[in-house]
């Protein structure tokens, strides 16, 4: 009679007993990933994981480009600074002006119409405040 053979596959450094038919199923998966390791080398893809260490993974390594740089969220807040500096040095009839304009969105008729003040005197009011912002901000 036919002895039966034993199939073996290696786990964690120790064979362990298996059906053929997982033999079989594990070595052929085994040999596709070799395969395809084999032709990713050959056509020179690069894997972030070949960077990893014991501190940090290569994927780490790759930038977020979503998120904003830490250049830019520097220069953001520096300039607000500077606009709210310049901002200070108006009168409370300005601030309120631009207030009104510029956070609150109201249009200069709406506003007109508010405070009864003609549209074209708060129009020319806007204009001259914003030319003083630009002239402080750019100092």
């Amino acid at each position: 009679m036919a002895e039966k053979k034993e199939y073996r596959i290696k786990v964690q450094g120790q064979l362990v007993p298996v059906s053929e038919e997982v033999y079989f199923t594990y070595y052929r998966m085994k040999r596709r990933e070799t395969y395809l390791e084999e032709r990713d080398t050959a056509n020179g893809v690069f894997y972030y994981s070949a960077m990893d260490t014991t501190e940090t993974t290569g994927e780490d390594g790759i930038p977020d480009l979503a998120s904003p740089r830490v250049e830019d969220l520097v220069v953001d807040k520096l300039i607000a600074e500077k606009l709210h500096r310049c901002l200070a040095q108006f009168s409370k009839e300005e601030q309120e002006l631009l207030r009104a304009l510029f956070i609150q969105n109201k249009s200069e008729h709406q506003l007109s119409r508010e405070t009864g003040i003609a549209q074209k005197t708060i129009h020319n009011r806007k204009v001259r405040i914003l030319a003083q912002l630009k002239k402080l901000m750019e100092k």
